[in-house]
């Protein structure tokens, strides 16, 4: 079997196991843009120094280290499966060090620029109810531009305040907020024109992902902000306030559809001030009144 064969193979395996459409095109989109010197040969020839070599001609090209690490870790996929079906003696990729990647600390949006986004919104006489309904999902719930674009009328629970969203681990149950709720009910009921099953809709047919996340970015650059606000970075800031508010991580996972805990792990990058309120508010000398 070839490598091209190999990862349609790889491919086919993930959907049968569940995986979503997105999970499966990534690991496709990957595979052939790292392995694209080896297509056409036999799976044979992935050794360890023909896959380093194609991560370190990516490094070269002066990718980010996220997304080395990304590279990575679809190749270990590929190649754990490729000696899972006995497709190779052994795994070439066993034993190679994973890409370092440098922990930084994740932009927010502060409550000033949320405001601001929020009154930009609302000087948009034609679509200002569907602006702040959509800034109020991306802050509130922490949901991505591409959740926010797929969501339909019918995945709207208005009883119980929460939205059913399709992401990219999956379908869940996200809870909103009542200032969310009150925001998405009257868009449907004032702003929204159209027939289309999609709750967000811009002339009638329904927006896209990409569509929101440059209406966000025009948005923040209509109010004047020295750096640019994009939806991911509105997701970083739900989840950072989240926290910061005594939300707990395991929750807050199923909240943002991380598909590992230790994703979610990686929002706990608290100030020292945060740290210093939780030690003073939780430390057992406190709890015992020790002065």
């Amino acid at each position: 079997m070839n490598v091209q064969e190999a990862i349609l193979e790889f491919q086919r395996d993930h959907k049968a196991r569940g995986s979503t459409p997105r999970t499966v095109k990534w690991y496709g989109d990957t595979l052939f843009r790292l392995l694209r010197e080896h297509l056409t040969a036999s799976v044979e020839s992935l050794t360890p120094f023909a896959l380093s070599r194609a991560v370190n001609v990516a490094a070269e090209r002066g990718v980010r280290a996220a997304t080395l690490a990304n590279y990575d870790r679809a190749l270990r996929g590929f190649t754990a499966w490729l000696h899972g079906v006995e497709l190779l003696p052994r795994d070439p990729m066993k034993g190679r060090k994973r890409p370092k990647v440098q922990w930084q600390i994740k932009q927010i949006a502060t409550s000033e620029e949320v405001r601001r986004l929020f009154e930009v919104a609302r000087r948009d006489q034609r679509y200002a109810e569907r602006n702040c309904a959509i800034l109020a999902l991306l802050i509130g719930s922490g949901l991505r531009a591409g959740e926010v674009a797929s969501l339909r009328l019918a995945d709207v629970d208005w009883q119980d305040s929460a939205v059913k969203v399709s992401g990219k681990t999956g379908a869940r149950l996200v809870p909103i907020d009542r200032t969310t709720l009150r925001l998405l009910r009257r868009y449907v009921t004032h702003g929204r024109r159209g027939s289309h099953p999609n709750v967000f809709l811009y002339n009638g047919r329904a927006i896209t992902g990409r569509t929101i996340t440059l209406l966000i970015t025009r948005m923040s650059d209509r109010a004047g902000f020295q750096r640019r606000i994009t939806p991911h970075l509105l997701r970083h800031t739900a989840a950072t306030v989240y926290l910061r508010n005594g939300g707990d991580v395991a929750s807050l996972r199923r909240i943002l559809g991380h598909s590992t805990l230790a994703t979610t792990a990686l929002y706990l990058h608290l100030v020292p001030e945060d740290l210093q309120s939780k030690l003073e508010r939780f430390s057992p000398l406190a709890a015992a009144g020790v002065r």
